[in-house]
């Protein structure tokens, strides 16, 4: 029995990723539009700066160094410690984000995971329920206020698996929508 080659097509363009990211994507078995086959994607380290989210595309980049397109990547654990415990600096980057052609949060979580999540360190502080059901009600009180007071910033809640096709269909969308 024969095997039958598995069509492969190139990504049309380039994926920028911030030197920070600690869990990046990888963007392997992204599945091609039809005909497509599987995509090969390319992607380089580059340093976005403070505020400028985690993933762009090379040549979306305006002249002052800030991505014209912008993916901020949170896993469920980072969301919590950032609105819990660095909301300020956060807020400062969702102010840059909303200034950009396009922005997303993609968080690597279904919503109702985000709306009930409970981190180990409370259980291990003996953190009271009703500071955790408080924690839990700030979190979602503040992403949705964000969503109203950066209104061009898109929020999207998903497993990772899926996070990292999203982000490249976004990424691809934009390209197509933008720079072709």
């Amino acid at each position: 029995m024969a095997k039958s080659k598995q069509l492969v097509t190139v990504s049309p363009f380039i994926i920028l990723r911030d030197r920070k990211e600690q869990t990046p994507w990888k963007f392997t078995g992204i599945p091609g539009a039809a005909g497509q086959g599987q995509m090969v994607v390319k992607w380089e380290w580059y340093t976005m700066g403070t505020g400028n989210g985690d993933y762009s595309i090379k040549g979306a980049i305006n002249g002052d160094g800030t991505p014209r397109i912008s993916l901020e990547r949170k896993s469920l654990n980072d969301l919590y410690g950032t609105i819990l415990n660095g909301r300020g600096r956060f807020e400062r980057e969702l102010l840059q984000l909303n200034d950009m052609e396009y922005a997303a949060v993609i968080v690597e979580a279904n919503l109702a995971d985000v709306m009930s999540y409970r981190p180990n360190y409370w259980y291990e502080n003996k953190v009271s329920m009703e500071a955790q059901l408080a924690k839990q009600r700030s979190v979602m009180g503040s992403i949705y206020a964000w969503q109203f007071r950066y209104p061009t910033i898109r929020w999207w809640f998903l497993p990772r698996r899926y996070a990292a096709v999203l982000a490249y269909r976004l990424l691809d969308r934009f390209y197509r929508e933008k720079m072709e």
